[in-house]
């Protein structure tokens, strides 16, 4: 028997069952001239649901500072507060991947980023929201 007949056949294996998702892809720059925070993505959680935002990707820093990337879910409208879901620091000239539930915001922190010396960097993010 196959797991990809979408059929359990009593194995216990919940991978068996068949999912449906839907995928989409992200690409963006940012650049901070502050400390920080900010947000770099934010997800709809009334189309979605934090529950149903699976995401995987990764994050370059392309600047001369590390930052501090963060997941978070229930990020108020001004984009303060919200539970921490994982915290990644990226090191100067660094690339993080990471795979991420349950989140509805990410932001950046830079530490000594100034209009001088700014922190810059891309986000490559694939959400995938379950339908159905």
């Amino acid at each position: 028997m196959s797991c990809n007949d979408g059929h359990n056949h009593g194995s216990g294996f919940s991978c068996c069952h068949q999912k449906e998702f839907v995928q989409d892809k992200l690409c963006c720059d940012f650049r901070l001239t502050t400390p920080g925070p900010t947000t770099i993505y934010t997800a709809d959680p009334t189309a979605v649901g934090c529950a149903g935002l699976f995401a995987s990707g990764t994050i370059k820093n392309c600047g001369t500072i590390d930052i501090t990337v963060t997941f978070l879910r229930g990020v108020g409208s001004d984009g303060i507060g919200g539970t921490v879901i994982r915290t990644v620091v990226v090191p100067a000239g660094g690339c993080a991947t990471f795979t991420v539930s349950g989140f509805d915001a990410i932001t950046v922190t830079a530490p000594g980023a100034t209009p001088a010396v700014p922190a810059v960097g891309e986000l490559c993010i694939l959400p995938r929201y379950r339908i159905g």
